[in-house]
């Protein structure tokens, strides 16, 4: 195998990234270009997040000021600090390379985080998706971590262990498992496993279920641990890293850029999912993300929740009762989605992208009617407001004619790409 220096990889931009990984000899399966669309896909998605999250913070930030009485000279004077607070903003006297102080200078640590910790887990999905496609090659994996004083002990306590590529591990703890992670997977033959003192494990009797606290209000979500049988310590990635970023990253971030929309300002949240979604990659992974969920759903399901996707911005503006505006996410319940199975809605199978370019959409009451375009010709959707947004409770179909004549319509509300 070529030798690959994944840290320094991870700090590559993608396409700088793509020629270290092309210098190193690497053939996958996959074509240069696939990946460089997937780069491309994910800086979208990050930037879409990025920016929801500075935005939201600082809109939230002002309007907190001026309801306190706060006029805006002192938020100008104050605004600089306010964002250090935030986290968003650094200064002080920096030395450049030679020595010289600069005075002030910018360190948005969370930003660096942020597209840090995303292009690094877009490393690791096109990592994920090599190494599948040469299992038959090498169908040994190894976790290994870089073994030093910043290590955390549960990812230094997978160092050098090896599981079979198939092994529900990978589901669970392929890396990153956290914030600044730097553990990386390694691909091994038959022969190299043969002189392993240690040989293969199997995680299968010892994947379990626990509760992890997820968010700041207490709250707790179900996420799968790996019981490890030599310490009975539970292993589990940080909260927000329990998926494998090679099994559906993209529809991650689209999920994950969602989730931070319920609490953003409407407004703002609403423009940031749709120019978000223009990446047509990004969308049709999220498409067939949700797709893929609602047929994998049982008859009678949980609790479990999708965020399928956002009012666009001209439909949000529409609305009446704009002293009160929404959060225009709507989310998708795992019982309404197993109801709208069973009544056979094809648009389930473009969701975010059904709700981004509605026919039309027309107010009544509280609720909404939206014409969305389904794989069979258009249906109209009824979405009631709920405790964070929007949820679809019902579907039927409407044919092509009656869709021509739904924007003659009182209230109707033509929606393009606009």
């Amino acid at each position: 195998m070529p030798d690959i220096n994944a840290g320094f990889a991870m700090t590559l931009p993608p396409a700088r990234a793509i020629a270290y990984f092309r210098s190193k000899g690497l053939k996958p399966t996959m074509s240069w270009k696939d990946m460089q669309d997937d780069a491309h896909a994910v800086e979208f998605a990050v930037a879409g997040i990025t920016k929801l999250d500075v935005l939201s913070d600082i809109q939230n930030s002002l309007t907190r000021s001026l309801t306190e009485g706060m006029s805006f000279r002192q938020f100008q004077d104050e605004l600089e600090p306010l964002l250090q607070r935030k986290g968003w903003l650094g200064r002080g006297l920096v030395a450049d390379d030679d020595g010289v102080l600069q005075g002030k200078k910018l360190m948005p640590y969370r930003l660096d985080t942020i597209f840090r910790t995303n292009i690094q887990s877009a490393h690791a999905a096109g990592r994920y998706q090599w190494m599948v496609a040469n299992a038959k090659e090498r169908p040994y994996w190894q976790y290994n971590a870089i073994m030093d004083g910043r290590t955390r002990p549960a990812h230094a306590a997978l160092h050098g262990r090896i599981f079979r590529w198939d092994d529900p591990i990978w589901n669970v703890l392929f890396p990153p498992n956290g914030y600044n992670c730097r553990c990386f997977v390694r691909a091994l033959t038959q022969a190299q496993v043969d002189a392993h003192p240690i040989g293969v494990e199997s995680s299968e009797a010892y994947m379990t279920t626990i509760q992890q606290p997820y968010g700041t209000d207490g709250e707790m979500r179900p996420v799968t641990a790996f019981r490890d049988p030599k310490t009975g310590r539970m292993m589990v990635p940080d909260a927000g890293f329990n998926l494998n970023p090679g099994r559906g990253y993209l529809a991650g971030l689209g999920q994950s850029l969602l989730e931070k929309s319920v609490d953003a300002p409407p407004r703002l949240a609403a423009q940031a999912v749709y120019e978000t979604l223009r990446n047509n990659r990004l969308a049709t992974a999220m498409n067939r993300d949700l797709e893929s969920w609602v047929r994998s759903l049982p008859a009678r399901p949980g609790k479990d929740f999708r965020r399928a996707g956002a009012l666009s911005p001209i439909v949000l503006a529409a609305i009446s009762d704009s002293a009160a505006l929404p959060s225009p996410v709507i989310t998708l319940p795992a019982q309404t989605a197993v109801s709208l199975r069973e009544a056979d809605a094809s648009w389930l199978g473009r969701l975010a992208s059904a709700f981004r370019y509605p026919v039309a959409v027309l107010q009544r009451g509280e609720s909404l009617l939206m014409v969305v375009e389904d794989l069979t010709g258009y249906s109209v959707v009824t979405l009631a407001r709920s405790a964070d947004g929007f949820e679809p409770v019902s579907s039927v179909p409407w044919s092509p004619a009656a869709v021509a004549r739904a924007s003659l319509i009182d209230g109707a509300l033509p929606e393009g790409d606009a």
